[in-house]
């Protein structure tokens, strides 16, 4: 399936959703930031997670001179990339994957967990190309792509970087990897970006926007 974005849409304060619309102000939180945050909804034990493997049934762990034995066992063991990895710019993808198997789609109301207030981004190809000029010009790479969700229950299972728990799918994530070499947050901006997006507080967006077939 050919996927189109056609607005993007970023959560957030006030304070921060101003910024964005008026300077083009760009925050970039790095891996290990979202691993380890207890925010609700931003936190991700997934986060930066490449291979999982869950186990079931009788187990014995080997402590030394005392081994125990679990009769009826449920773990879930994750193999994370070590070190800094990246920085990541996450959104929210309006695209046709999401009328793949509905004929309506509505914003889900957790999108309130990420902040009061929401910018309509309309010009996805002029924001995305600003932002990649902008890490170019600082001799960052990076790789981008709207993120893929799955049932992680199985046995075992690889993950990649774009690839997260059918738990989050209700966040419909679009990122930006920014390959840095220094486990800080990166802050540029891109400039004003108000002739093709407009604020809307979150309440008012889970009211009232709706995506749906022509």
């Amino acid at each position: 399936m050919n996927i189109q974005v056609l607005f993007l849409l970023k959560f957030g304060s006030k304070k921060n959703i101003e910024n964005l619309l008026k300077k083009g102000e760009i925050y970039m939180n790095t891996i290990n930031w979202f691993q380890n945050s207890d925010k609700k909804a931003v936190g991700d034990i997934y986060e930066g997670v490449y291979e999982i493997e869950n186990l079931k049934g009788k187990l014995t762990l080997k402590v030394p001179n005392n081994p125990i034995t679990l009769e009826k066992a449920s773990l879930q063991l994750r193999k994370h990339l070590e070190g800094h990895i990246g920085n990541i710019y996450s959104t929210y993808a309006i695209s046709n994957l999401l009328l793949k198997r509905k004929k309506v789609h509505k914003v889900d109301p957790r999108m309130k967990n990420f902040g009061s207030h929401c910018l309509i981004i309309k010009d996805v190809k002029g924001f995305t190309n600003a932002i990649f000029n902008k890490l170019d010009e600082l001799g960052i790479s990076y790789t981008h792509n709207i993120v893929q969700y799955r049932k992680l229950n199985g046995k075992k299972h690889q993950v990649s970087l774009f690839e997260k728990t059918h738990i989050l799918s209700y966040q419909k994530e679009h990122r930006i990897i920014a390959w840095t070499k220094t486990n800080s947050p990166l802050k540029f901006e891109i400039g004003s970006i108000e002739k093709y997006a407009e604020i809307h507080t979150t309440e008012k967006i889970i009211e009232t926007l709706k995506v749906d077939r022509l």
